[in-house]
């Protein structure tokens, strides 16, 4: 049997911005994904450029993918787990993400995420997100 317990404190206001940033990706409402992000935040992407400094460079990214998505983005996530020390935390899950472009095709990926968070002033922000693809190498 496996119990649960409802979270509370520093968890449910992490688990809040995660609900946020969620509805915010689906929904592809650029304006209100930032508002628990860190303004110097760091991300590192699975798609070129790979590397993202900063709000703005964020919100280019996440403009230019949802100008080439056609309706909702299909976003789930599993495996979702936070650990907290402190005034830092972290959190990893397997993602599945999905969407239409404008030319009809069904596009996919399984994206696994690291999201790192720091309590600044009583307030949780994200200050680092990295998303990885996993990928077999062919022999040497």
């Amino acid at each position: 049997m496996v119990e649960t317990y409802p979270a509370h404190g520093d968890e449910a206001a992490i688990r809040a911005i995660n609900a946020a940033w969620l509805d915010a990706v689906r929904n592809k409402k650029v304006g209100t994904l930032f508002a628990h992000y860190d303004p110097e935040v760091v991300l590192f992407d699975v798609m070129p450029p790979t590397e993202h400094r900063g709000i703005e460079a964020y919100r280019q990214l996440l403009e230019s993918w949802f100008s080439h998505a056609v309706g909702p983005i299909h976003f789930e996530v599993a495996q979702w787990q936070l650990t907290l020390a402190g005034e830092l935390a972290f959190s990893h899950s397997v993602n599945t993400v999905r969407n239409t472009s404008p030319d009809g095709q069904s596009r996919g990926a399984t994206v696994r995420a690291t999201v790192c968070y720091r309590k600044t002033e009583g307030r949780w922000r994200v200050v680092h997100e990295h998303a990885s693809v996993p990928m077999a190498l062919a022999p040497c």
